[in-house]
């Protein structure tokens, strides 16, 4: 190659590498990025009020994070945060520590569409989550929500919707009006009345999609009286998926002490099992169940992983109520799997243990 064409390759490579390193003003060049962060299309110019929010999560929350981009796997599009995964998984695509806290500038990420929370501590949403007018898939089970934004329907692009596992007790009107909405995931929170508008929406109360995966389940709440009749006649009013890795369903009846039969109070489960108490817990819990026959029972403890922690019970029991305790003190502090099978059905419960 002569000088000639040299000095043409050089001066094309300087110019290559201004052009792609100059950004708009509200924009921040990379030139270099982690493996979890993956530029679904566009150059390495990322929006900085986008970078603000991931950096504000890290601070709130106290993670070990030397940047805005180290944290959870991360999808951009045109400079623009598009999907975040930072659930708490016990592996490198989520966080490696949990969190507690959304913060107010969540509110600048205007263009996610996939947001995954799960197995974090997350007990509120903040005001300006209703800002994410574009999110279609919102991931947050195994959290501690005690409810969500009155103004759901500010996000009428959502598509998917997981709340499962939580401690949510009631569920704003404003979820009628979320007509994108194809799947609802509501299993194993403190439910207790729906909406009366809820049989508006087009969803799917009874059927499964191509992966069994239910479009509708609401099981493992507290729906006793004056329950919509979509919701009452769905094939998933008892349904939850499992809390390990939502891979199958399983049976999760209503928690109601009875159902009235006439003059009749008439258990409706052969058997129960309530809500370990105390939970949160250190280091023991105790698992109460109830028996109306003579049933096999197996009760095994699992943590977050799915690995397999202890067996409480793996025995044919007799009619009558049972007490069990679970001792952690051997335990590392975390979120707890109680399982319990039949010969016929599956109940799942968490328990936290804090020391």
């Amino acid at each position: 190659m002569n000088k000639f064409y040299q000095i043409i390759l050089v001066v094309l490579l300087i110019s290559s590498h201004t052009l792609f390193s100059q950004c708009d003003a509200e924009y921040t060049y990379v030139d270099s990025l982690p493996s979890n962060v993956n530029i679904l299309f566009g150059d390495t110019c990322f929006y900085n009020n986008d970078l603000d929010a991931l950096s504000d999560l890290i601070s709130e929350n106290n993670l070990n994070y030397g940047s805005a981009f180290e944290i959870g796997t991360q999808s951009w599009f045109n400079g623009r945060l598009k999907i975040l995964v930072a659930g708490n998984y016990g592996n490198s695509s989520g966080v490696n520590d949990t969190i507690f806290i959304l913060p107010e500038s969540i509110g600048n990420w205007t263009k996610l569409s996939g947001l995954y929370l799960e197995w974090n501590r997350i007990s509120f949403l903040p005001l300006n989550f209703e800002k994410l007018k574009e999110l279609r898939s919102l991931y947050i089970s195994n959290n501690i929500l005690e409810g969500i934004i009155e103004n759901l329907d500010s996000l009428s692009n959502l598509k998917y919707l997981d709340l499962g596992y939580n401690q949510i007790d009631s569920i704003p009107s404003s979820i009628c009006e979320l007509d994108e909405l194809q799947y609802l995931w509501l299993f194993n929170n403190n439910i207790t009345s729906l909406p009366d508008c809820i049989c508006s929406m087009s969803i799917d109360w009874s059927s499964d999609d191509s992966a069994w995966f239910p479009y509708f389940a609401i099981g493992g709440n507290s729906l006793c009286e004056d329950v919509p009749d979509c919701i009452a006649n769905s094939s998933n009013f008892n349904v939850s998926l499992d809390q390990f890795y939502y891979s199958f369903q399983v049976e999760s009846p209503q928690e109601c002490d009875y159902a009235e039969l006439g003059e009749v109070k008439v258990l409706p489960y052969d058997v129960s099992i309530e809500n370990p108490y105390p939970n949160p817990f250190n280091p023991r819990t105790n698992i109460k169940i109830n028996l109306l026959k003579t049933e096999y029972v197996n009760i095994s403890i699992f943590d977050i992983k799915g690995n397999l922690i202890d067996i409480l019970n793996d025995k044919i029991l007799e009619v009558g109520e049972y007490n069990f305790n679970w001792d952690g003190a051997n335990s590392s502090s975390g979120i707890y799997i109680i399982r319990l099978n039949t010969s016929s059905k599956t109940f799942i419960k968490k328990a936290i243990l804090t020391k």
